[in-house]
C-alpha cells in the first residue's frame, strides 16, 4: 500500500461538484416540499382557506420550483467555502493521509 496525502482541493471544482449533488437533492426534496408545505398551509386555518384562493399552494409551488436552484447555489457556495477552509487546514497539518492499493487485474 502506498500512502498518499491530500494537500489541496480546488475550491471552484469542489463547489461545482457539491452544487450539482445538492441540486439533485433539491429535485428529490421539491415534491415532498410541495405536498407538505401546501397541505399544511391549507389545513392550518380552515376558515381563512376559502379567502386565500389557493395562495398557500402558489407559494408551495414556487418554493418547490426553485428548490433545486436554491440547493445548487447553496451547495456551490458551501463547497467553495469548505475547500478553502480545508486548504488552509491542510497547509498547517499536512493534509489527510490515505492508503491506496493497486488492484491486480486477472
Amino acid at each position: 500500500m502506498k500512502p498518499l496525502r491530500l494537500r489541496h482541493v480546488p475550491p471552484m471544482r469542489f463547489g461545482i461538484v457539491l452544487g450539482l449533488i445538492n441540486g439533485f437533492v433539491g429535485l428529490l426534496v421539491a415534491p415532498v416540499l410541495l405536498l407538505t408545505l401546501g397541505a399544511a398551509a391549507t389545513v392550518t386555518d380552515l376558515n381563512a382557506a376559502p379567502k386565500l384562493l389557493g395562495i398557500p399552494w402558489l407559494f408551495a409551488g414556487a418554493a418547490s420550483l426553485f428548490m433545486p436552484v436554491i440547493h445548487a447555489v447553496g451547495g456551490f457556495l458551501v463547497g467553495v467555502l469548505l475547500a478553502t477552509v480545508y486548504n488552509f487546514a491542510a497547509r498547517w497539518t499536512g493534509g489527510i493521509e490515505f492508503h491506496v492499493e493497486e488492484s491486480s487485474s486477472t
